[in-house]
């Protein structure tokens, strides 16, 4: 079968990796346009298109998928099927009519729960214990196609969305090859998705991390968790005494406290000696990995020992 690809970010490059170790052949890869990164706004390469350069893969970037030269050059290659998986751009009619067997996309969700770009960090930040990877026949409605295949994955009660993204990104990898080898032969059974159980997970922003204190101590180590890489969780500290606002500081690894509950404003400080102890809605967390600002990532002990925290200041947040 040929295939044509289409991914951008690390998410993508295991399932590109199967499907060049598969019996098919990748005619194609589409990834998105290099882009300015860092203070230096060095020029940045794509992981997609690294991996497909380095194994002599033809790779086009144009701004969309949907733009005339990129149809033109996904009709020359004439693929039997288009594998889509967090490339960043919805494909319209045109370019879903192209191959012969269709599109397919591999999403990071047990879908309907959590359409659109952010299913991983939206997940953890709904205290879901468990997701996974489905495969479905691309729609023009986002991530609203039938079903192929799906595999379901525990979160760990810890797990952060980078963590969580690494071992879904590989269990996407090890469906592609196999579901595609039965949609060859008409093994497929297709299960339509049942619209009214849709949940939505839309992109993320950078200033979505303001961690909001006023959730639960439960809800603030999930919002961390599901913060973490990007956009990184984050507060602002306050003094107490002088109402001074310090630098941004990012909030890593937190659990929620044994510590007796005290009914404190949420984000006060109630402990900065060997632990960092801080109020929510109902009850409080502890702290455990930060990283300040221009600064590397450190232990809150670290943390507390370089900085006069003390209790009764504040973390300001949503």
């Amino acid at each position: 079968m040929k295939i044509c690809f289409a991914g951008t970010p690390d998410f993508a490059v295991p399932t590109l990796e199967a499907l060049l170790r598969s019996r098919h052949a990748v005619c194609l890869v589409v990834t998105q346009p290099d882009k300015p990164r860092g203070r230096g706004r060095a020029p940045w390469s794509p992981p997609v298109k690294e991996l497909a350069q380095s194994r002599g893969v033809p790779v086009i970037q144009p701004e969309s998928i949907n733009r005339p030269e990129a149809v033109a050059s996904l009709r020359a290659a004439a693929p039997d099927a288009i594998v889509v998986t967090a490339y960043g751009k919805r494909l319209t009619r045109r370019v879903l009519g192209l191959p012969r067997l269709g599109c397919f996309n591999a999403h990071a969700s047990l879908l309907p729960k959590y359409r659109g770009a952010a299913p991983i960090a939206r997940a953890i930040l709904c205290g879901e214990s468990e997701t996974g990877v489905t495969i479905q026949r691309m729609a023009p409605e986002l991530d609203a196609g039938a079903i192929l295949v799906q595999r379901a994955l525990k979160i760990g009660d810890e797990e952060t969305a980078g963590e969580l993204s690494a071992r879904l990104s590989a269990l996407a990898a090890e469906m592609i090859a196999p579901l595609l080898d039965a949609v060859e032969s008409g093994a497929v059974v297709e299960q339509p998705q049942d619209a009214a159980r849709a949940t939505e997970a839309p992109s993320l922003r950078k200033n979505d991390g303001l961690v909001p204190w006023r959730l639960d101590a439960r809800g603030v180590c999930n919002f961390i968790r599901g913060m973490t890489p990007w956009p990184g969780a984050f507060t602002f500290r306050v003094s107490g005494a002088s109402g001074e606002q310090r630098g941004r500081l990012i909030l890593l690894a937190a659990r929620p406290a044994d510590d007796p509950a005290m009914a404190a404003t949420p984000g006060r400080i109630l402990r900065a000696d060997d632990r960092l102890i801080v109020a929510t809605g109902c009850g409080c967390v502890s702290v455990l990995r930060v990283q300040p600002e221009g600064r590397k990532p450190m232990d809150a002990a670290a943390y507390l020992r370089g900085r006069a925290v003390k209790p009764g200041d504040f973390f300001h947040g949503a």
